[in-house]
């Protein structure tokens, strides 16, 4: 059993696609509102789980300035802020795109441009590459540009992460979810790069969509914004991740959720910390047994930012001891059943929606989804690994366990801010 292979680093691969229309409009409601959904698209390159889990969450630090960054001080080279027409707003659906089931990244527009972004309930800033940016991991990416109608707020950001830092100035502009239109909305402009995350990675921004406790400053996140400015009549969003790779079939609600993606009933739970989507588990089972992880309750955290399972250390080293995962996968079929016991309904996850495997060029792909489980057994040459991450959340918020995208995948997930419950139901795939 290796375990450093399987359990430390499951590597991101995004690949550049040609976007198609992303706005069309849901007929299929469970409330009497509409619903608004992003459709993702891929992106491009490598970057490992730990250094995006670093920079999204755990390692990030502000250190604010008692004064703001001086604008003329920022070289902007000949580019002049352009007027934005009026245009009236039109219904949306925007859907999502799953790239190896590793990432899902969707459109949105600042200004009057549109840039490729990671949608995270698991961090609570809008970054964005900025044109003041002369780094070139900046260069590699669409690059925002202030509208006529930005606003310069100038508070000056320093986020330290494992493998770098960024500085960056916090001001505002005008946001598109599709034709869903923010005013207003604060954005972290990077200005200065240093380390491999951005550089590396094809997005251009990270839009977080967790409690405006986790913002800098205690500026209002997206969402937030949505919510002070009535954009929805149901303050909710909701996640479907198809399992079907390179597909276009995930997708980000804005409203509510869709039924139609949906393979049984839903089930909610409070939030226990409005920072993380945080609720709490009564147990984690491993084939319905009691291995003693949750003695008082376990901490977990709905992120759709983090694509594995992560736990605390010496509990994630124990898991991978009890589901003893082998290299060349000869025992899948005596894998255990993983299970996420909360508020007394049972999430189970199964060896093939936790197990991945390890192709040639050092990429994941989920086991269900591309390689079959005879492939293993009569022998294969190909290695499996499982989609799991010891990773320790430091106090307040942890020790806690993080529900990514490989347990997100299985359940649709929506996040309620009218209530503070998160929502789960079985997708339909």
């Amino acid at each position: 059993m290796n375990i450093i292979l399987y359990s430390l680093f499951i590597l991101l691969v995004f690949c550049g696609q040609e976007q198609g229309t992303f706005l069309q409009e849901s007929s299929t409601t469970p409330q009497e509102n509409k619903l608004y959904t992003i459709k993702l698209k891929e992106t491009h390159t490598i970057v490992s789980a730990k250094q995006m889990y670093d920079f999204l969450t755990t390692k990030q630090t502000y250190f604010r300035q008692q004064t703001p960054i001086d604008i003329q001080e920022i070289e902007f080279g000949d580019y002049v802020p352009k007027p934005q027409q009026n245009i009236e707003k039109k219904q949306a659906d925007l859907k999502l795109h799953n790239f190896k089931n590793t990432q899902f990244t969707g459109p949105i527009t600042v200004g009057d441009q549109e840039f490729q972004v990671i949608f995270d309930t698991g961090s609570a800033n809008f970054w964005i590459d900025s044109i003041k940016c002369k780094n070139e991991g900046c260069k590699q990416h669409t690059q925002y540009k202030p509208s006529f109608r930005s606003k310069h707020l100038g508070y000056a950001l320093n986020v330290q992460f494992g493998t770098g830092d960024l500085n960056g100035e916090v001001n505002s502009d005008v946001v598109k979810l599709g034709e869903i239109e923010i005013e207003d909305q604060n954005i972290a402009e990077i200005v200065e790069e240093n380390g491999a995350v951005f550089q590396n990675s094809g997005f251009d921004g990270i839009v977080g969509l967790a409690y405006p406790s986790m913002a800098a400053y205690n500026l209002n996140p997206l969402f937030d914004n949505v919510m002070k400015q009535k954009k929805l009549q149901s303050n909710q969003f909701s996640f479907y991740m198809s399992n079907k790779v390179n597909s276009y079939e995930s997708q980000l609600t804005f409203g509510g959720y869709d039924v139609t993606k949906l393979d049984g009933p839903v089930h909610y739970h409070p939030v226990i910390d409005k920072y993380y989507w945080m609720i709490k588990a009564e147990n984690i089972l491993v084939n319905g047994q009691d291995q003693g992880f949750c003695p008082k309750g376990c901490k977990v955290v709905a992120d759709t930012g983090t694509s594995l399972i992560t736990g605390p250390y010496d509990d994630l080293m124990k898991l991978l001891d009890l589901t003893n995962i082998n290299d060349n996968c000869s025992n899948l079929k005596e894998l255990p059943t993983l299970t996420f016991k909360i508020d007394g309904i049972n999430y189970d996850l199964e060896a093939k929606d936790y197990i991945m495997e390890l192709k040639d060029d050092g990429t994941e792909i989920p086991l269900s989804n591309e390689v079959s489980a005879s492939a293993f057994i009569e022998g294969s040459a190909k290695q499996c690994i499982g989609a799991f991450m010891p990773l320790d959340i430091p106090d307040p918020q942890g020790p806690a366990w993080i529900l990514g995208d490989i347990f997100l995948t299985k359940y649709l997930s929506i996040y309620d801010r009218d209530v503070n419950m998160v929502g789960f139901g079985k997708a339909k795939h």
